[in-house]
């Protein structure tokens, strides 16, 4: 997949967007500056990264007997946000269905969750009770992108419903919800040999009418969508992703900036999800070096993730750079 200067498809119109996030959203995002980001499910098994499904071209059947084997027993959703008030991050990224179409909480819409497996509890549940009964907030990531709904590659129509119907049960069982992002469409990206077929969205994703649906329902949450274009009508602040607001050393990132709030992505690890062969957690000094780079660029939020185990716990060597960067910006007042 390549990333060009400009899009290789048309980008989605939003102008029809009418609602955009209550001045108390913006201000309470721009208060919170920190938050720890989550990638987790089913890949997490595999060690190899959350994008295994696609890189090794692995059968839908062969995968979906993961499901089996998804039993994170060591998940504790209070452990998860004591961290949090001990890192000091103010809200959390929590992947609800990531590129693979695997849920993390208990759908409705489709069996390929995570009460189908030996675990059979909601994750999002769970951590929505203890985020909220800390003062924390709760972000969603949800992908657009779904390589195993079949939906997705035969009749778009039932994919936005599905989609648009999965975000309404998110936003309508868990209490209050500050952000949704969005990942898995991107306008700039050109696809190559079969990755048309994997990744090429087949129609419009409604996002208008998506962005309205998120701010009727939660009018306070915090919209962004993953695109490496400047933001959309609708949208509420712009994501950098592992690079400073109007960079570009990524390769994929717009060097654009537009007027909204800004925000940084960036991984503790060497990736996104748990991956122990390639295991190299960030020192706290270097990611409080790149905290105050992203200050002094003008970014108003840093979104440290993690990429959990696949038994359910946060590597000790994470939780011990998350804790001493707490520690150390308690210290100095910031």
């Amino acid at each position: 997949m390549l990333t060009l200067d400009k899009p290789a498809q048309p980008i989605e119109d939003t102008s029809r967007a009418q609602l955009t996030a209550s001045p108390e959203g913006v201000r309470t995002f721009l208060q919170a500056g920190f938050g720890l980001s989550i990638h987790w499910g089913l890949y997490s098994l595999d060690g190899r990264g959350e994008w295994v499904y696609f890189v090794e071209r692995i059968p839908w059947d062969t995968y979906r007997q993961r499901l089996q084997r998804f039993n994170p027993v060591r998940f504790n959703a209070e452990e998860w946000a004591d961290l949090m008030l001990e890192s000091g991050q103010k809200f959390m990224f929590i992947t609800t269905k990531h590129h693979d179409g695997f849920c993390l909480w208990d759908t409705e819409l489709t069996d390929f969750k995570i009460t189908r497996t030996p675990f059979r509890r909601d994750v999002i549940a769970e951590l929505a009770e203890a985020l909220q009964a800390r003062g924390l907030q709760l972000h969603l990531y949800y992908s657009l992108l779904d390589w195993t709904h079949p939906a997705y590659r035969k009749d778009w129509p039932a994919y936005v419903a599905y989609y648009q119907g999965q975000l309404r049960e998110l936003l309508t069982r868990y209490g209050r919800i500050d952000g949704v992002l969005f990942d898995g469409y991107w306008p700039r990206a050109k696809f190559e040999n079969d990755e048309s077929d994997w990744f090429a969205p087949r129609g419009a994703f409604d996002l208008a009418g998506t962005y309205d649906l998120i701010h009727r329902l939660q009018p306070q949450a915090m919209v962004t969508n993953n695109l490496h274009v400047m933001p959309l009508k609708g949208e509420d602040y712009q994501t950098w992703e592992l690079d400073l607001p109007g960079k570009n050393t990524i390769g994929f990132n717009t060097t654009e900036i537009g007027d909204m709030p800004k925000a940084c992505w960036w991984n503790l690890n060497q990736g996104w999800a748990y991956t122990p062969r390639t295991h190299q957690v960030k020192s706290a000094t270097d990611i409080l070096a790149t905290m105050k780079r992203v200050r002094e660029a003008g970014g108003d939020a840093f979104i440290l993730n993690v990429g959990p185990r696949p038994w359910g716990d946060i590597h000790p060597d994470e939780q011990a750079v998350l804790r001493e960067i707490g520690a150390r910006r308690r210290a100095c007042g910031c």
